[in-house]
């Protein structure tokens, strides 16, 4: 007895399911690592949370991005891009808050930075 053939519509089901699950799992070691992050004393919290903003708004942007255009260049750096964006955007509000005990925290915004860059470091092992 001969097996049957998948359709084309099998096999796209097939392959979305398989992205879901790797989607899944990718959501799944960011969560376990800011987890982590927050509650190993190596890390300042502010530091976590700077990181985790960082990833955030890159992962946000690429979502953006990946709906309007097709550049490979664009979807790739525009993250990262965003994020640094957003760590220098805060850092000159803390800077230039009213509180005086504010400063600009270079850390700050390079773990911001670092959260643009793990998402690019995702999405190019993934292929």
């Amino acid at each position: 007895m001969v097996p049957k053939r998948k359709t084309a519509e099998q096999c796209l089901i097939a392959c979305q399911r398989k992205r879901n699950k790797f989607k899944a799992m990718k959501y799944l070691l960011v969560m376990l690592l800011s987890i982590m992050m927050v509650q190993t004393p190596v890390f300042k919290k502010d530091y976590a949370y700077h990181f985790a903003a960082g990833y955030i708004t890159a992962h946000a942007t690429r979502g953006i991005i990946i709906e309007y255009t097709d550049n490979e260049k664009i979807i790739k750096f525009g993250p990262l891009i965003a994020a640094v964006t957003i760590g220098v955007a805060k850092e000159l509000k803390d800077k230039y808050d009213s509180n005086p005990k504010s400063t600009f925290e270079w850390q700050d915004m390079l773990y911001t930075a670092g959260g643009g860059i793990t998402l690019i470091s995702f999405t190019i092992n993934k292929r």
